[in-house]
């Protein structure tokens, strides 16, 4: 092997440790694209870092809306949003269905465990700005929405169980790096068994060229 072959194997070998380290760390949590980049750059060496930097964490909401007030019935029921169409359908379903026997309809969006250590992050205006419109569009069933962080799936499990919620209603698909990166949530929520999880699909609306008749 020439020299220069060896050179490119070695920085093929650096930088590819480095990226794959910067995915595994995107699975649990870290999002910011600077991970990539910092991958690519320093390699195995952001895999000693990640290695002290990825801890579990718990602890209450980033940030917590309370936009109505709580309904007749005794169900708390937690629904996942992401601003997707299919969690927007998750959440239309929560409310058609589950409203009126529930005591708190929550709206729950999560953020990378980046947006939680810096309270400037674009995320957090982002997922404010979001759950804002799911509070509206509800028609006022929805009764708090709040912000946490961490990997999607077992942010939304820790987070039920904690608070003590009946049941997690989810869309079938993401949107962002919750679809691209971190694979289907949905799925990851229902091999859980620590609380039940309703997963919707997203609603199909038909143009007037298919309606019979």
């Amino acid at each position: 092997m020439s020299d220069l072959a060896f050179v490119l194997v070695v920085v093929g070998a650096w930088i590819a440790i480095g990226l794959v380290t910067a995915w595994w760390m995107a699975r649990r949590g870290y999002h910011h694209w600077g991970w990539l980049l910092m991958g690519a750059v320093f390699g195995p060496i952001l895999a000693l870092v990640a290695s002290e930097r990825i801890q579990p964490r718990r602890g209450g909401p980033l940030a917590r809306m309370e936009v109505g007030a709580p309904g007749p019935g005794g169900l708390r029921v937690l629904v996942g949003v992401d601003g997707s169409a299919a969690s927007q359908a998750a959440l239309d379903l929560a409310v058609e269905l589950l409203g009126p026997y529930a005591k708190a309809l929550v709206a729950v969006e999560v953020v990378g465990y980046d947006a939680a250590d810096d309270a400037g992050d674009p995320s957090i205006a982002a997922a404010r700005s979001r759950l804002a419109a799911v509070a509206e569009r509800s028609g006022g069933r929805v009764t708090e929405c709040d912000i946490i962080s961490g990997p999607p799936a077992q942010a939304l499990v820790n987070y039920a169980g904690e608070q003590g919620f009946d049941l997690i209603v989810v869309g079938t698909h993401g949107s962002g790096l919750s679809r691209r990166l971190l694979g289907n949530v949905a799925r990851e929520l229902v091999r859980q068994h620590t609380v039940p999880v309703l997963v919707t699909g997203e609603q199909r609306h038909e143009s007037p060229e298919e309606t019979p008749g």
